[in-house]
């Protein structure tokens, strides 16, 4: 049924890398939500030639057909569906027919160039709210903790010009001044006693500093149907590794309603990029911070960085990742890690290390059956070749 034994692989993981793209909309996604019984599940994705030994927690989408052996119950969280459904022992099963309703949704899958930026360590750049919506106005506060800083100035300014300002010794506040606005942009502006700022925040090899981060309050209409659509999603989210990601992918992707945008006061070409990131994150961390750490939590909070811009923060949750890998479970979190860690180098012109990671996403995604992904990366190495070669003769 499943025709070669996965490899034994070093431990080395990504995610899927968020790059700049349109919105548009993807099919919804079913989710593995608990495995009981000894034996695998094994997933053949769509378009796949192997199949797949799965963990709880793993996404699947309609075209995906499941396999879970003798002895083995497996609950699926279907899209539009409360309650878990059963996926019998010893079956192949096509998710189209397990999940009776699938519909497209809009899918952020953009990140702001602008944005880049997250690398120099020696600057308290901006970590959440980052080019954010929210759903609370007393958000908290986050940036870099700077080495040999001793206290920080924090300021919120808005279109009504200085909001807060106060002082901290720690990297991290919850926002205790005027009323912030619904619908507004609000900028955060950290300093350090050092003669450092939060605006000096740029990537490597660029000229251009991260802009555009502001963050916004979600209107009580928006925040209302969101705290419902996510109460659907998982009313306890801290209480298992599917609902939780769930709902930071539900977050993370969310996107203002066209027909609203007007009450908001953003930028008609970037609105489509802000989403709940800091709630997503938050959600996450928690969830870490309770002991709950997989490859595919920190693959996903990568994800959540690196579509926010904060480039070594996104770098190192995939490194832990490639830490947190178990066995053939991981094996697809392991090759998508190593495809984000290549866009991430790429992005920072760092060719050699996106070589690096692109080639050892060729290498699983050859195991996993996926041709077309193999030429795909296979063109990237090829180019990053050239650049690796024509950067070594500019320098000689």
């Amino acid at each position: 049924m499943y025709h070669r034994k996965m490899p034994k692989f070093t431990v080395l993981v990504l995610t899927l890398a968020i790059i700049t793209l349109p919105l548009s909309a993807i099919a919804q996604t079913a989710r593995i939500q608990s495995i009981a019984g000894k034996g695998k599940v094994r997933v053949q994705r769509e378009k796949r030639t192997d199949w797949l030994p799965v963990r709880p927690a793993t996404e699947l989408y309609q075209g995906d057909q499941i396999f879970p052996d003798k002895g083995v119950r497996v609950y699926l969280q279907c899209p539009g569906v409360g309650t878990p459904v059963l996926v019998r022992a010893g079956i192949v099963s096509g998710m189209g027919s397990l999940c009776i309703k699938w519909a497209n949704t809009e899918f952020r899958g953009s990140q702001a160039a602008e944005t880049l930026g997250g690398v120099d360590a020696s600057i308290p750049y901006i970590i959440t709210p980052r080019h954010a919506l929210l759903l609370s106005a007393t958000p908290l506060l986050r940036w870099n903790p700077v080495s040999t800083v001793t206290e920080y100035n924090v300021e919120v300014t808005g279109p009504k010009g200085l909001m807060w300002r106060t002082k901290t010794k720690a990297n991290q506040i919850i926002y205790a001044g005027k009323p912030l606005e619904a619908g507004l942009p609000y900028s955060l502006i950290v300093s350090t006693n050092t003669g450092k700022s939060s605006q000096e925040d740029i990537a490597p090899n660029r000229q251009q500093k991260a802009s555009n981060l502001e963050f916004v309050i979600l209107r009580q209409s928006e925040a209302t149907l969101v705290k419902a659509q996510a109460a659907k999603i998982s009313p306890t989210p801290l209480s298992n590794e599917a609902s939780a990601l769930s709902l930071a992918n539900f977050y993370g992707n969310y996107v203002l309603p066209e027909s609203v945008i007007s009450a908001y006061k953003l930028p008609a070409n970037t609105y489509k990029t802000y989403s709940l990131t800091s709630e997503a994150i938050a959600l996450l961390e928690s969830l870490i911070q309770q002991g709950k750490q997989s490859s595919l939590i920190y693959r996903t909070l990568g994800d959540l960085y690196w579509q926010t811009g904060l480039v070594r923060l996104a770098e190192a949750n995939y490194l832990k990742a490639i830490d947190s890998v178990q066995g053939l479970e991981d094996m697809e979190d392991w090759t998508l890690a190593q495809y984000s860690l290549g866009q991430v180098y790429a992005a920072i012109n760092e060719p050699q290390q996106a070589l690096e990671h692109y080639s050892q996403a060729k290498v699983g995604y050859i195991f996993l059956g996926d041709s077309g992904l193999v030429e795909v990366l296979q063109r990237r190495i090829e180019r990053l070749k050239k650049t690796a070669v024509n950067s070594a003769n500019v320098k000689n």
